[in-house]
């Protein structure tokens, strides 16, 4: 395990685990960021809460825990500390906040072998001593063949991956195998010498088993209920034999799949390299050596460890590659089950290959300034094309153009230099746009074009975004269209922008957002949702669909979903129908935000099924489906829509957790500024609060100094200082865009805010639009500043959620975890980490 440490001594664990029971130098602990000036020791204490507390020395950063240390299941409070020697003793100069870490429990070795099983055992070791000779020479035969090999592929490379590496290159790649193989005679010494050993201790475990045999033999002659008990025992054994059996198979797939993976990346190496044969020769060669060797379950633990080595060597980049070779050897090693551990910001996860049960370790908040800018529109006619009103937000653009003509949209406004802009037309026919006739921006220098997908773009300078529908000469439109603009850089921050529509819209998914100048808005999360991967929970309805609903293309009699089930657009799905005859003419049928009918792909509709896999449209948010009226409603419980382009049926299934009101109601939850958040830590029961809040028109302002800054205030006090004027603090404002002090210190031209880098207190704020302190207070009332305090504050929350509360959930591999806000609208993603146990025989498989 790795605990890491910041600057102020907070603690992070990539585990909670310490160790099992009896565990001997098994498991090292390793510390990151001990540093503190003036310390010459580093200690880690273990209290047990009976009275009983260890202190143990973490020498160069790392601490492997003993049999002593081990010593019952349980959790252990920990803390870390920084001293110094001053005279005879030792003084404390820093330490850690306590965190817990988990003892667990060590697997019994007391049970009793019944009778049956006792005698198999003979010949059960005798087998093994056997084998152990014969591998003992197959790998002595193996290691003598990869050296002989290894002077031929001196001369070529051993990585055909790197393709364009040089001949000379490759030489030393080879002379790397030799040493390498020289490595592998040595550890089939050690292997020969290992097997003599085994071999002697099978002699022993014989003669064991002998007294074993004799001793069972007598209790054989017991009572009834002692047979019993002996035949409950023989049944156990072969119960764990089979698991045994499994264990090995769940191996050897793995270890096949490995050496598929990496056949593919030598395969495909082979066709960029067409001038490497000798490589791909020698390549072919170590292969040759590796197949030779043995495939039973005692001799792939080195198999992995080559596999390993050389999938590494050629190019391993690969997420679930590199986790199913982990877990082949780590298999090999007699470990089944790990933790591992998700910290990526989502509002959605996947639950990984393998995932049986999941904690949620820590969640926390997301702030964003929102904006929508265009407030208004415009109605407008020019050569024979019209845009007329439909509502307050939306404009119908129709008619034949005589001439090429430019048709405002809505109002000018001033764009803020170097900030990023979307802007989306959302035309209802998008096939009416095109080069020529589309959306049209020019603010003199800043001039393209949106043709109803939308378009991101960067204002070069304080100019205008002036917004037209450009049209060429005898064009005839007549489509609808819902225009928005947001700043991105003022919503995420500079360089924190979505870098597509797409990215965009997946956080914010409808078609339309009312106007908003700014304002802050905070993703505290409701509730976490896990759901497996199938996500069809269908009801079925027989009858017509009504055209007049806007909800489907034509009235008929059908077989269709009442349902509408939420899809991510531009995705992959499959359609898994796991009845006993296959069913024709299915439409998959896909709509918009609003649940509004938008048509079927042409390559997804009066197709046959089962498992058909389909893509799913830009602008598509639901499905469902609809059947011919003869087949009935009975296959409704044999369907199934995964996200992905392989699956089979699973039964649906989802969960809901609500956050404890509680918890939700907790000072600033959901809030952040900056890299700063508030989170709930729910593995130690504890909300922290590194976020605070201030109503800028509640504070005394005062003009700057002259020429360097428009206003200042000195009472935000307990903020955290940056120390340094070119960093930007940890600030959000719903009408300023925070700025570093070099920045904006000396250029009140500049519009921004700030805090002093090096005195607490000071706030800055640069804008030309007020000319006295007392016009500029009173138009801050109600702009809310967030800012990272230097002391967080810690509150216990044990007493408000459950001790079982988001822990150990069972979970379906391939399913998700979503993390919901109150507004199904804003999809933003949060902060989060969570640890699954994950069977490793399941890794990089499908489920």
């Amino acid at each position: 395990m790795t605990i890491t440490l910041n600057a102020d001594y907070d603690v992070t664990l990539n585990t909670a685990l310490l160790g099992y029971v009896g565990e001997t130098n098994a498991r090292p602990v390793s510390v990151e960021g001990l540093t503190v000036d003036g310390a010459d020791r580093y200690v880690l204490t273990i209290d047990y809460g009976d009275g009983t507390a260890y202190e143990v020395d973490i020498a160069g950063g790392q601490w492997t825990p003993t049999a002593d240390i081990l010593r019952s299941a349980q959790t252990v409070s920990c803390q870390i500390c920084a001293k110094k020697l001053s005279g005879q003793e030792y003084i404390l100069l820093k330490k850690s906040r306590i965190f817990r870490l988990r003892i667990g429990a060590a697997i019994g070795d007391t049970a009793i072998p019944s009778p049956d099983v006792a005698k198999d055992a003979l010949d059960r070791i005798d087998a093994i001593g056997r084998q152990a000779h014969a591998d003992m020479q197959t790998a002595v035969t193996a290691a003598d063949t990869a050296t002989t090999m290894a002077e031929s592929a001196k001369k070529s490379a051993t990585n055909a991956g790197l393709s364009t590496d040089t001949a000379e290159q490759a030489a030393e790649r080879a002379e790397a195998a030799k040493a390498s193989a020289e490595t592998s005679a040595t550890q089939a010494e050690a292997a020969r010498q290992g097997a003599e050993t085994a071999r002697a201790e099978a002699v022993k475990s014989q003669n064991n088993a002998k007294i074993s045999a004799a001793q069972a033999a007598t209790s054989a002659q017991q009572t009834t209920a002692d047979k019993n008990i002996t035949a409950g025992y023989a049944k156990t054994a072969k119960t764990c034999a089979d698991s045994t059996a499994a264990d090995k198979q769940a191996v050897q797939t793995l270890a096949e799949q490995v050496t598929t993976d990496k056949a593919t990346v030598a395969d495909h190496a082979a066709q960029v390299a067409t001038d490497r044969k000798a490589a791909e020769t020698a390549a072919q060669t170590a292969q040759a050596v590796a197949d030779s060797l043995p495939e039973d379950y005692v001799t792939a633990v080195g198999k992995i460890a080559d596999n390993t080595a050389e999938i590494a060597s050629v190019k391993l980049t690969d997420k679930e590659l590199k986790r199913r070779v982990d877990a082949l050897y780590s298999i090999g090693q007699g470990i089944t089950h790990r933790f591992e551990t998700d910290s990526e910001t989502a509002y959605q996860k996947v639950v990984p290959t393998g995932g049986k049960l999941m904690s949620i370790k820590s969640v926390g908040g997301r702030s964003i300034v929102w904006n929508q800018l265009i407030s208004q529109i415009v109605e407008k006619a020019s050569n024979g094309i019209a845009t007329t009103k439909i509502d307050s937000k939306s404009l119908h653009i129709s008619g034949t153009s005589s001439a090429v003509c430019f048709i405002p949209i809505s109002p000018v406004q001033t764009g803020i230099s170097n900030h990023k802009y979307l802007f989306h037309s959302h035309a209802s026919d998008t096939t009416a746009l095109s080069s020529g006739t589309g959306f049209y921006n020019d603010n003199g220098g800043n001039r393209w074009h949106e043709y109803g997908k939308g378009i991101i773009f960067t204002m070069d300078g304080n100019g205008t975004i002036a917004i037209a529908f450009r049209v060429n000469s005898n064009i005839t439109v007549d489509f609808s269209i819902t225009p928005q603009i947001y700043d991105l850089t003022a919503m995420f921050g500079s360089e924190n922008e979505p870098t597509s529509v797409e990215e965009f819209e997946e956080m914010f998914p409808a078609d339309y957002y009312p106007y908003c100048a700014g304002e802050v808005v905070s993703a505290g999360v409701e509730s976490v949702v896990e759901q497996g991967r199938n996500l069809w929970d269908e009801v079925w309805g027989v009858g017509s669909i009504n055209a007049s609903s806007g909800n489907d293309e034509g009235s008929k009699e059908a077989i269709y979903s009442k349902n509408y089930t939420p899809i991510i657009p531009n995705s992959t799905y499959i359609f898994v129908y796991a009845g006993s005859a296959k069913i024709e003419n299915v439409k998959t049928r896909f709509y918009d935000h609003n649940k509004k009918y938008i048509g079927y792909n042409d390559n997804n509709g009066q197709i046959v099924y089962p498992n058909k896999a389909f893509i799913t449209p830009l602008n598509a948010f639901y499905v469902r489906f609809t059947l011919p009226p003869d087949y009935g409603n009975v296959y409704k419980n044999d369907i199934a829509l995964i996200a992905d382009s392989s699956g089979t049926y699973v039964p649906y299934h989802r969960n809901e957790h609500p956050i404890p009101e509680a918890i939700k109601a907790l000072p600033g939850y959901g809030w952040s500024a900056g890299t700063a958040r508030n989170y709930v830590d729910y593995e130690n029961k504890r909300y922290v609060q590194c976020v605070s809040s201030v109503d800028l028109g509640t504070l005394n302002w005062v003009a700057g100094d002259s020429g360097k800054v428009g206003f200042q205030t000195s009472q935000v006090t307990g903020q955290k200082l940056t120390k340094n004027y070119n960093i930007l603090p940890n600030i959000i404002c719903s009408k300023y865009l925070a700025k570093t002090q070099n920045a904006m210190w000396g250029k009140t031209s500049v519009t921004g805010i700030t805090t002093n880098a090096s005195v607490d207190g000071y706030v800055y704020v640069n804008d030309t639009s007020y000319t006295d302190a007392t016009a500029f207070k009173q138009a801050m009332q109600g702009v809310i500043l967030y800012y990272e305090l230097a002391t967080p504050i810690v509150t216990d929350i044990s007493s408000l959620i459950p001790d079982d509360f988001l822990r150990n959930i069972e979970v379906e591999a391939g399913g998700s975890i979503t993390f919901k806000n109150s507004n199904d609208s804003y999809r933003i993603p949060v902060p989060s980490e969570e640890e699954y146990i994950v069977k490793l025989s399941e890794v990089g498989g499908t489920t």
